[in-house]
């Protein structure tokens, strides 16, 4: 695993169907990252960009609730219950919690239905895949 240092960027790939995709990165309390998204990823036939779409009756029971279907979301180890939501661009302090957690390292996935990530695609070029830059700022 990776620790950026302040200015320093990693770019990956987001392949929707995985729970947890990891990032490869290692992060700690105090640290602040940016993320830009870029590209494009489907949602059984809805083509989307990092933003997702947006059902507000049934968004509570997505993975980060309230947060749009199929929105770019991370989290600190393999656990939901400190997901974040990013979409397309994000600031975002690394929460104190993350300090007694026994894995820091950070994952990305599609806000989706735990149980519906079967129909969940990745885009070949010129629209997909959608891939993220993750900068350390501070």
């Amino acid at each position: 695993m990776t620790r950026l240092e302040i200015g320093a960027t990693h770019s990956l790939t987001v392949d929707p169907r995985p729970l947890f995709v990891p990032s490869g990165l290692e992060v700690a309390p105090g640290e602040r990252y940016r993320f830009v998204a870029s590209g494009k990823w489907k949602d059984w036939r809805r083509v989307v960009d990092a933003n997702g779409w947006k059902l507000w009756s049934l968004q509570h029971w997505n993975r980060v609730s309230g947060a749009s279907f199929f929105s770019l979301c991370g989290c600190v180890g393999n656990d939901d219950r400190n997901a974040f939501a990013i979409g397309a661009e994000l600031e975002w302090p690394v929460p104190d919690l993350v300090a007694g957690l026994p894995g820091r390292e950070l994952n990305l996935f599609a806000n989706d239905w735990p149980g519906m990530y079967w129909n969940n695609h990745a885009l070949p070029p010129p629209d997909g895949p959608l891939r993220v830059a993750i900068t350390r700022i501070a």
